[in-house]
């Protein structure tokens, strides 16, 4: 079964048109009188006799070749009913929209035979490809970039439930609709559905105050009349493209819904950089929560590094005995954070205030002796502390000394604390800014 053969003396001939695409009237070689007509095949690997035959077939009339009694194995003779109908229903439908369809069309040098090649009104060529037998990736692939490297666009469309190069090539997947109405387009078409946050610009799935990225998504189309389908090609409204939001498969689309998906793609970007400035903002600030709980396990450090060579030396400056020196346990607010001193139970000075604290406890904080545990600590003590008012610089303990890391911080044991951990204590102060230095 064949569409397209050639006469004698007319040439080529369409048998899907009135005038057989010569002039000539299908009568005039339909059961001639005077014997068959002088038609013969058009592949170069038949070329065997042909008769012309209508039928009614779905309710229309239906003209078409067939090979003659007798005839070798044609390229063509394997095609199946399903094949054939495919290839008249896009021919008809390239024609209803305004095109040109040429059956059977083979190319110049003969690289490729088009089941229906269309001639576009703006002058594009399209190759509609009806691919209803199995064919692997890879040759599907190289016939479809034959078809490119001779300036011809192509459309696959195939029946197969199973279609594993759709979204490979430009393709799409037709079937009969249920009510036995016209051919569908189920997939290989796409529509991009536009969805965004009611609070747009901000976004409500995202956390924080981030813009909308947008939240839509590509849709296969799953309901267009081929008739349609192949009306918006010949009129060059839908495109094959490969998709960016979602799985990157080629899909045939209209234009608008390529500007919808990169408007999403731009707001994407947007909420992509304020969503990386976010997490860069947070990071820092988990890193300044963590360097100032370092410093304060540091001061806790020195403070309880402190406390025996501190007693120390006030008993040596009073001539008290140990018993009458007392010292802090933990840093106070009372005493710009740090541990109050104490002989007979009366204030005598406190062991590393910070110095940033002293300001607003001058008063309080007058006349006592701030102790440091280094000459640079001393220095920010004095550069707050009122003018004339003692800081002694006292060793601390050698098994309390901060041990330094290799990055220059300062990994600090707390004394009764154990490696690493944090009080409640600790916790609370800093969560509540007690202890912001």
């Amino acid at each position: 079964m064949v569409f397209v053969g050639n006469h004698a003396e007319w040439g080529r001939v369409d048998v899907t048109l009135s005038d057989l695409g010569c002039g000539r009237d299908r009568t005039a070689i339909h059961r001639p009188k005077d014997g068959p007509a002088p038609l013969i095949c058009r592949d170069p690997e038949c070329g065997w006799a042909l008769h012309l035959v209508h039928v009614t077939h779905g309710g229309r009339d239906l003209w078409y070749l067939r090979h003659a009694d007798g005839a070798p194995h044609c390229p063509t003779a394997g095609e199946s009913m399903a094949h054939h109908l495919l290839k008249l229903d896009l021919a008809l439908a390239v024609r209803d929209a305004g095109g040109e369809a040429e059956l059977e069309a083979l190319a110049p040098d003969g690289s490729w035979r088009a089941d229906v090649l269309a001639t576009m009104p703006d002058g594009r060529l399209m190759a509609l490809e009806a691919q209803m037998s199995t064919i692997t990736v890879e040759d599907i692939e190289r016939r479809t970039a034959r078809y490119s490297a001779a300036g011809v666009e192509v459309c696959w469309f195939t029946d197969r439930k199973t279609v594993p190069w759709l979204g490979v090539v430009p393709a799409v997947q037709v079937a009969r609709a249920e009510d036995g109405g016209p051919l569908l387009v189920v997939a290989g078409a796409a529509r991009f559905a536009r969805e965004w946050c009611v609070q747009r610009p901000l976004c409500e799935r995202a956390r924080g105050a981030l813009p909308c990225g947008g939240h839509g998504r590509w849709v296969d189309v799953d309901d267009l009349e081929l008739e349609r389908f192949v009306a918006a090609l010949v009129a060059n409204t839908v495109r094959p493209y490969r998709l960016r939001v979602g799985e990157p498969v080629l899909r045939w689309i209209a234009r608008r819904y390529f500007e919808w998906e990169a408007e999403q793609l731009a707001a994407s970007e947007v909420h992509r950089r304020a969503a990386e400035r976010a997490a860069a903002v947070e990071r820092r600030r988990e890193q300044d929560q963590a360097d100032h709980l370092a410093r304060i396990r540091e001061l806790e450090a020195r403070q309880a590094g402190l406390r025996r060579p501190v007693r120390a030396w006030v008993c040596q400056e009073t001539g008290d005995p140990v018993a009458a020196v007392r010292t802090g346990r933990d840093p106070e607010p009372a005493f710009a954070m740090g541990l109050p001193v104490t002989v007979h139970g009366e204030l005598y000075g406190v062991i590393c205030p910070v110095a940033s604290r002293l300001p607003a406890l001058r008063q309080e904080l007058e006349g006592l002796v701030f102790f440091a545990a280094t000459e640079r600590e001393a220095a920010r003590i004095s550069g707050q502390a009122p003018r004339g008012q003692q800081v002694v610089v006292l060793e601390v303990e050698a098994s309390e000394v901060p041990e330094q890391r290799a990055g220059g911080g300062v990994t600090v044991t707390p004394v009764g604390r154990g490696p690493g951990r944090i009080s409640v204590r600790d916790m609370a102060r800093f969560m509540t800014g007690v202890d912001r230095m």
